[in-house]
């Protein structure tokens, strides 16, 4: 919309409106839709780019040199691509390597990112279906950044996937909340679902959990996120150690859960959604963005609400050597091809998600 020629529209045609009253409900509808436009909504750093090949963009992190990669809830493939560029530049199929070939009615279901020098850590959602595990969706992995070449990629690591987390975690006492969780379903209320996946100061990751939401101390109707730091990522992934553990972290993120995570300059950006797929007015559907200093006993802040309202952000990396950050928006729930059909699973050109940059 032409906001200037719109904005003299309105006022020049003001004095003569009660000679055309037929066109009043048109003129103010055009005149309220100019007001939105201009002042109604956050101005974001960037516009939004729509990009082609996958739809369910859930994680990404930054490759450098003007290119990020993409992991995908349906896609086995890690992808590249340019900054503001629609088309992929690169695909990195990681299918076999993960065995999801195992499954043909699954996928891996990759949900966070987080990288650690040249290495990118990625995990799956680990969640089951009507409380049977499913093992697809069941891996903690690394890939090697690579630059020698025009356009950065990533490979798989020469190690195999450590796919015993969730036998990890239920063996632990401290984490009854998350076994008992184990036996129902993604969006189930107390159900399991990684989403999120971060680096920690020290060389460890954290794993944010979009579900279950548990009791807020001294509420009955608050609910708390949940945070799990691993303290070992090296050794797990590459020589198949023993997970170490901190402690579970409640965080208040508005009876939300973790869509995703990333630490910048000290601080813990949080990606805040709901852990179904919410409900039309219900603030706790709204995707918001929260800051967090990492301790223990420190809450959470929000920073600000995700606009536009439409963008189902499942991805926040760095853009690095900027003071920007970049949201991927997972739109798989408005596009058919990316529910049903042979190429469910495959990249095509009518798959779309959007990527926006936003000042921090």
């Amino acid at each position: 919309m032409n906001v200037a020629k719109t904005s003299s529209m309105c006022a020049s045609h003001t004095f003569e409106l009660h000679a055309w009253r037929p066109a009043l409900a048109w003129l103010a509808a055009l005149c309220a839709a100019w007001a939105i436009d201009a002042f109604g909504s956050p101005a974001h750093a960037e516009p939004v780019t729509t990009y082609r090949g996958l739809c369910n963009a859930s994680a990404g992190i930054d490759l450098g040199a003007g290119h990020f990669v993409v992991g995908d809830d349906d896609i086995d493939s890690l992808v590249v691509y340019r900054y503001g560029m629609p088309n992929a530049v690169d695909e990195v199929r990681v299918g076999d390597y993960l065995n999801a070939s195992a499954s043909e009615d699954d996928e891996v279901d990759l949900e966070g990112a987080a990288r650690i020098g040249d290495r990118i850590y990625w995990i799956a959602s680990h969640s089951g279906k009507n409380g049977k595990p499913r093992p697809t969706r069941q891996h903690l992995f690394a890939t090697r950044i690579v630059t020698k070449g025009a356009v950065p990629t990533v490979v798989p690591l020469n190690t195999k996937p450590y796919d015993n987390l969730l036998s990890a975690l239920a063996s632990d006492s401290r984490f009854d909340e998350l076994k008992q969780a184990m036996s129902k379903g993604a969006e189930e209320d107390h159900g399991f679902n990684i989403e999120g996946l971060a680096a920690t100061r020290d060389g460890g990751l954290l794993i944010g959990f979009r579900n279950p939401l548990v009791a807020k101390n001294g509420s009955r109707d608050g609910r708390e996120a949940l945070v799990l730091e691993l303290k070992n990522p090296a050794e797990v992934v590459e020589h198949g150690a023993n997970p170490k553990f901190g402690d579970l972290v409640h965080l208040d993120l508005g009876n939300r859960g973790v869509r995703s995570i990333e630490l910048i300059d000290g601080k813990f950006f949080i990606v805040a959604g709901p852990l179904d797929g919410g409900t039309p007015g219900d603030p706790a559907s709204r995707f918001a963005i929260f800051r967090w200093d990492g301790s223990s006993d420190a809450t959470p802040t929000h920073w600000k609400d995700i606009q536009p309202s439409t963008l189902h952000a499942e991805g926040l990396f760095e853009i690095a050597g900027t003071r920007k950050i970049y949201l991927l928006s997972d739109d798989g729930d408005d596009q058919r091809i990316c529910k049903k059909g042979r190429d469910k699973r495959k990249m095509t050109n009518d798959k779309t998600f959007r990527g926006m940059a936003m000042d921090r």
